[in-house]
């Protein structure tokens, strides 16, 4: 509610501005080409009084239209979203050296600067996957509704800092949701899908389809379409939030003793201490006892989708800490998926990092991966957390000569950390990065799993790679 009204607070104020600028006997702009009652009408007239995000198109017999219909290109929807964000929060750059490349390249440089156009965070390929490149050309296509998607869900969580929304079985309530589109990493091919963009995007009510409840990702985003997401963006108490998506708590109490958290041994004994006294081999592979605890099958090693390991997954909330636009740091909670048999470890290792002095914080509140089924290791089990990947990145030296190279985020520089092996494309030592021990800020976190038996890939594994957004239930953090 806070957030409602400190919005409203902001745009009634901008209003007031624009209002105070323009003769008394201006008036709302009256387009020809649109019609009364026309189902975008109301988002348009709130969006155009506002200055700066979409305007008309005069013609060249000097009348001024709409054109509802048209597409919207790629810079000028990175304007419309920039514009409408600096409405409410400080969103600004003085790096106007793409704006020779193109007129939004301004826009361009702030989106980069949000995060604004990275489709998955926790995606390895070729450094940080991005929707498009600032060239003339790429900025000049039209928008699709999935480029749309992720941006729209970026700016909610990164710039807005906006809790995601807990989408409950979207794959029964968005008609072509099974048909929603991949795209193919640079450096390995793995895919990933727009799905939970589009997932956040629904469910915070931003979106809302159309009438046959299909999305229609491929298609292009028309200006009548542009300024209803808008408008949402901005105005959150007119988003209505769909029956099968529900905010996450605001609150998460966890208690701090250890219980009997893995109960098939009788002891406080965490699954990931059990599975590593004999249970799993050095390749990751499990005995025939842990197969059947884990996939309900003594020859089975991994789950190949999000369906099949349905039954044996739990959804959890765990609190965690964030920082606002100020670096203020905020109590707040984030929900991920798991495996059942480490779901209440899960939760006391990150009652413990919230617990700690240091407070380490998550990115936007929501920069927490568990399980995805992109591969056949620890995260197709349900048993491997990813966090703060931009700051905390997977990587090796099979660059040219040697050199490092990141295949997800940015780079790794702990505040307290001297070495500058890994620091990547950072510019400077992040709070969000993982220190690798007990002098470096964010060690809380290594220490946290650790303490459940839990190993960290920042510590080197596989010849040479590290990854330090990684935790699993393997020792080596593999």
């Amino acid at each position: 509610m806070k957030k409602f009204f400190r919005r409203a607070l902001y745009l009634i104020l901008a209003l007031g501005l624009l209002i105070s600028a323009v003769p008394a006997y201006a008036a709302q702009p009256q387009f020809p080409d649109v019609k009364p009652g026309a189902w975008y009408e109301e988002y348009m007239n709130k969006v155009t009084a506002l200055p700066g995000i979409i305007n008309g198109i005069r013609d060249k017999d000097d009348v001024l239209r709409f054109y509802p219909d048209n597409p919207v290109k790629r810079g000028e929807f990175l304007k419309m979203v920039v514009k409408a964000a600096q409405l409410i929060v400080s969103v600004y750059t003085n790096d106007r050296t793409l704006n020779q490349i193109h007129w939004a390249g301004e826009y361009y440089t702030i989106a980069m600067d949000e995060k604004l156009l990275v489709p998955d965070a926790f995606a390895s390929g070729s450094g940080v996957q991005i929707l498009f490149e600032c060239t003339w050309a790429e900025l000049e296509k039209p928008i699709s509704r999935y480029e749309m998607a992720v941006i729209l869900n970026n700016i909610c969580t990164n710039t807005l800092m906006e809790k995601p929304v807990i989408a409950n079985d979207a794959e029964s309530h968005i008609a072509d949701y099974s048909q929603i589109s991949t795209y193919r990493t640079a450096a390995t091919g793995a895919r990933y899908s727009y799905a939970t963009a589009v997932e956040q995007a629904y469910g915070k009510g931003i979106l809302t389809g159309f009438d046959d409840t299909s999305f229609r990702g491929d298609e292009t985003l028309t200006r009548a379409q542009a300024v209803a997401v808008i408008e949402r963006l901005l105005w959150d108490g007119d988003r209505k939030m769909p029956d099968w998506a529900e905010e996450q708590p605001r609150e998460v109490v966890i208690s701090s003793s250890r219980p009997a958290i893995f109960a098939a041994t009788g002891t406080s004994q965490s699954f990931a201490e059990w599975l590593n006294s004999g249970h799993l081999n050095g390749y990751g592979r499990v005995d025939a006892e842990a197969a059947i605890l884990l996939f309900g099958n003594p020859n089975k090693q991994y789950f190949s989708s999000a369906t099949e390991a349905a039954p044996f997954m739990k959804v959890i909330t765990v609190p965690i800490w964030t920082l606002d636009k100020m670096g203020n740091k905020l109590p707040s909670t984030a929900t991920m998926s798991v495996h059942c048999l480490v779901a209440q470890e899960v939760q006391l290792i990150f009652q413990q990092i919230y617990d700690d002095p240091e407070q380490f914080p998550i990115f936007g509140g929501w920069a927490v991966g568990a399980a995805r089924f992109s591969d056949t290791m620890r995260h197709s089990w349900g048993c491997a957390i990813d966090i703060n990947p931009y700051y905390n990145c997977e990587c090796d030296f099979r660059g040219p000569g040697g050199s490092l190279r990141v295949t997800c985020g940015y780079g790794w520089w702990p505040i307290g950390h001297n070495d500058l092996t890994y620091v990547g494309s950072l510019t400077g030592q992040s709070i969000y990065s993982i220190g690798s021990n007990p002098n470096e800020y964010g060690y809380s976190v290594v220490k946290a799993f650790k303490d459940y038996g839990w190993g960290w890939g920042g510590q080197g594994y596989s010849s040479g790679k590290h990854d330090f957004m990684h935790f699993s239930v393997m020792k080596s953090g593999g």
